[in-house]
């Protein structure tokens, strides 16, 4: 079905823009019921590709809207979605595209599902986690190494700046595994699905800031200890006698790396520090 829908509008799938279509029934099926979706659901999709997944939110969800960077696949997603009336299809970039022009006008419950491209699921996590909405539920097909970061606990070797700022946003966990036959063409590993449950948590945004700046910083010099990876920064935590007094009321160890802190310890740090 994928390959002769694809042969009549001569397309191929574009390397450059990280495309694996999703071809398999069951996949699709996990994903969908991974979204606990209704008529009350708008879905956020993040590239539509060859229609397979529009095609199975849109028989549940009250709202779908793909964002599709792909122009030339708008033949073939004419065809393959027509009956869809609850479809909408925006031909664009998501990275420059703010994320609550998809959802105004409408009360219904904005979630979102999306086979990302493998080379951008960092950039696009982040666009949509940082954007304001209050999303009810994410569910993502991702490389599975990423997903495997995302949920990893502090101490581990994967554990970074990802599963910080995932698990700090969201509580995370995976579905199931995806091995590459389900995908035309087939990538050269495997894949997972991962359901992201939003946190409800108070905001500060100074807070905030200085919780990514304190993340970023530990994990990009995660060899050093805390103190000497965030001496670089010190100017914009309010100094060093007072990253110092921080972590002597937090009870932080100094001489520890990043990676051992828990994101709430991340975000404690960041707290105190925020209020001078």
């Amino acid at each position: 079905m994928v390959s002769q829908l694809l042969d009549k509008y001569q397309l191929t799938a574009k390397k450059q823009l990280g495309q694996n279509f999703l071809t398999d029934a069951n996949t699709l099926q996990k994903i969908v019921a991974a979204a606990e979706l209704d008529s009350s659901d708008l879905v956020v999709e993040i590239g539509a590709g060859i229609g397979t997944l529009t095609n199975s939110l849109a028989e549940r969800a009250g709202l779908v809207v793909t964002v599709e960077t792909d122009r030339s696949l708008a033949p073939l997603l004419e065809e393959v979605l027509t009956g869809h009336a609850n479809v909408r299809i925006i031909y664009g970039d998501i990275l420059k595209l703010d994320p609550l022009i998809l959802i105004e006008e409408t009360h219904l419950k904005p979630k979102v599902v999306a086979n990302l491209p493998y080379y951008i699921t960092t950039p696009i996590l982040f666009h949509l986690l940082e954007s304001g909405i209050d999303w009810r539920l994410l569910v993502f097909l991702v490389q599975k190494e990423v997903a495997q970061r995302m949920v990893s606990p502090p101490g581990n070797k994967i554990y970074g700046a990802l599963s910080v700022m995932i698990q700090h946003y969201c509580h995370a966990e995976i579905i199931g595994i995806v091995p590459p036959t389900v995908f035309l063409p087939r990538p050269k590993v495997d894949s997972a699905i991962v359901r992201l449950i939003p946190r409800k948590r108070e905001t500060n945004p100074q807070t905030e800031r200085l919780f990514s700046l304190l993340v970023r910083t530990s994990f990009a010099y995660r060899r050093k200890n805390l103190f000497n990876s965030l001496r670089r920064i010190f100017s914009d935590l309010g100094g060093e006698k007072r990253v110092e007094e921080a972590f002597q009321v937090l009870g932080i160890n100094p001489k520890q790396r990043g990676e051992t802190l828990s994101p709430e310890e991340f975000y404690a740090l960041a707290s105190y520090l925020a209020k001078n």
